[in-house]
């Protein structure tokens, strides 16, 4: 993307020809985009000139109203624009500088993004995978994705990387579960026999902590439901169905042994904490040392392909 480009000609980027059924009409959605592009224009530029441009077109080709993200809430639902934009940079510029370039082209432009993972439930193969998933974009900029035998998201935790320099930080900004459905219920069942007794959502949830290893952050953080980026007036509306939060995130986090951290996030523990033998039932004794051969394995995996630049 040329970053010279005007705001007229931005907003033909974003809102281009060949989307006019889409955005119908075309001239309202690039008309909004320039009264939003005035009104946060230090933050859309800030924007624009932190981010690598290689990767800025990679993204707005995958998502074409990326650019727009300053404008709505994110991560937080009180981060002013320029915040907002802090931890988009801040995520980008650990993306490209950090990591190797090979990862993050996978991640960025392959359709599944960068598979970590796959296994088989009851004949079908699952895989975890690492992408960029436009629509989760209020909740970061990364999803952690368990993608079912028919290539839809299962479970979806999206977050984002917070670099600062001085620590670096990752910040979950949502979970996204199936729908309760007898067939969704009876795969996550099935899910859980298969992860020798992990519900799903947890197991997520320790993946993201082994992310958090190879990637040597200082804290992982997880936002409070009463701070999500859907917990605005806007999205309570009956439009949005009167509250697009589903899960009781503080409930969920503090169950993982999370702690409070701030006014807008719980700190969750990185340390791979197990169960002592001796404190399991004999019947249940073999389940667990299957999982914890499960997790060696997946954390040694992960080691391997979220190595850091050396």
């Amino acid at each position: 993307m040329n970053k010279t480009l005007s705001l007229y000609q931005l907003s033909k980027t974003v809102y281009p020809e060949h989307l006019e059924e889409k955005y119908n009409p075309l001239w309202l959605y690039r008309l909004k985009f320039l009264a939003r592009g005035l009104f946060y224009k230090s933050a859309l530029t800030q924007l624009v000139n932190g981010i690598d441009q290689t990767l800025l077109e990679a993204l707005c080709t995958k998502h074409n109203r990326f650019i727009e993200k300053p404008f709505r809430p994110y991560i937080t639902n009180s981060a002013t624009a320029n915040q907002r934009v802090d931890y988009i940079t801040n995520h980008y510029r650990f993306m490209t500088q950090v990591l190797p370039q090979e990862t993050c082209k996978q991640i960025f432009t392959n359709d599944k993004g960068l598979q970590l993972v796959s296994f088989v439930v009851d004949e079908e193969e699952y895989s975890l995978n690492l992408t960029f998933d436009g629509r989760f974009q209020k909740e970061g900029d990364l999803s952690l994705v368990l993608f079912d035998a028919q290539g839809h998201n299962f479970y979806t935790v999206t977050f984002v990387i917070n670099d600062t320099g001085a620590e670096r930080h990752l910040i979950i900004g949502g979970i996204q579960g199936p729908a309760s459905s007898d067939e969704n219920n009876l795969k996550i069942k099935k899910l859980t026999k298969t992860l020798h007794g992990q519900r799903p959502k947890d197991m997520m949830i320790k993946i993201m902590t082994f992310i958090a290893n190879c990637w040597h952050v200082d804290r992982l953080l997880a936002i409070k439901t009463e701070s999500h980026s859907y917990c605005v007036a806007r999205y309570k509306s009956k439009r949005y169905g009167n509250s697009r939060i589903k899960t009781d995130y503080n409930r969920h986090w503090e169950a993982l042994g999370g702690i409070n951290y701030d006014h807008h996030f719980y700190q969750l523990p990185t340390e791979d904490v197990r169960r002592n033998p001796e404190d399991i039932s004999r019947p249940k004794r073999a389940m667990y040392r299957r999982r914890y051969e499960w997790l060696d394995q997946t954390k040694n995996t992960l080691a391997d392909i979220l190595e850091l630049k050396k």
